[in-house]
């Protein structure tokens, strides 16, 4: 591929029980996505995508207030339903824990306790900040499948995305919003013990913001832009 060509390569990526999964694709182009899994973040990163939405937090705080980062508290905002799938990051300090226990005395002590939610994603959390924390940072910024959702159909999304009724609602937004359904049917409902259905249809959902992103159209939670002490942004884009 040639380095003009490359430069437009955006990505919507989501964690899965195997890895990473990930739709990427032109940012110009209206063809379809290609759609790929990942053992490990570095290889995405390696992909060298102008830009990477991916939904996990990034940027932590070491000292914890309640509700969350800013951006977790403004996000929890927008949000209409399902409120409590934006949870709160560990504190940095906690990321060193071995176990939940350790990680949970940690946080407390800097301010909140630890869900289990968020334990559970300590791994993943870690191997994108250790790839923030270089010199010349990628562009990976955070991102959040329920508030594109809700910002492609206009309004509150009510179903749960893991029940068929919740899938489908989200399968007819992708394709009201320029997504081919051929794409979507090739890799929905799979028996693969890599990724679950939702997760494909969220990195779907993360690689439309980032065709908005790459053309300065996403919505910036929050507007104004925060830094955590190692000078990673704390922000989405929707």
């Amino acid at each position: 591929m040639k380095e003009n060509e490359q430069k437009y390569l955006v990505a919507g990526v989501d964690g899965s029980k195997g890895g990473w999964v990930c739709v990427s694709g032109n940012l110009n182009s209206n063809d379809n996505p290609k759609f790929d899994i990942f053992n490990n973040f570095e290889e995405i990163i390696e992909k060298k995508f102008s830009l990477i939405l991916v939904d996990m937090p990034i940027g932590l705080e070491q000292k914890l207030i309640k509700g969350g980062r800013v951006v977790d508290r403004e996000a929890r905002g927008m949000l209409l339903k399902n409120k409590s799938s934006i949870f709160n990051p560990p504190s940095r300090l906690a990321l060193s824990a071995k176990d939940y226990q350790e990680a949970n005395k940690i946080n407390k002590e800097q301010g909140m306790g630890l869900s289990k939610q968020s334990w559970f994603l300590f791994k993943k959390i870690k191997e994108i900040d250790s790839f923030l924390e270089i010199r010349n940072r990628p562009s990976v910024f955070e991102s959040h499948p329920e508030l594109v959702f809700q910002v492609m159909k206009g309004e509150a999304i009510k179903t749960k995305k893991n029940t068929q009724e919740g899938l489908k609602e989200r399968i007819d937004i992708l394709v009201e919003n320029g997504f081919d359904k051929k794409f979507i049917d090739k890799f929905i409902n799979e028996k693969n013990s890599f990724y679950k259905n939702d997760d494909f249809i969220d990195s779907c959902s993360l690689f439309w913001s980032a065709k908005r992103a790459g053309k300065k159209n996403e919505i910036q939670i929050p507007k104004k832009i925060i830094m955590d002490e190692k000078g990673i942004i704390m922000q989405m884009k929707i």
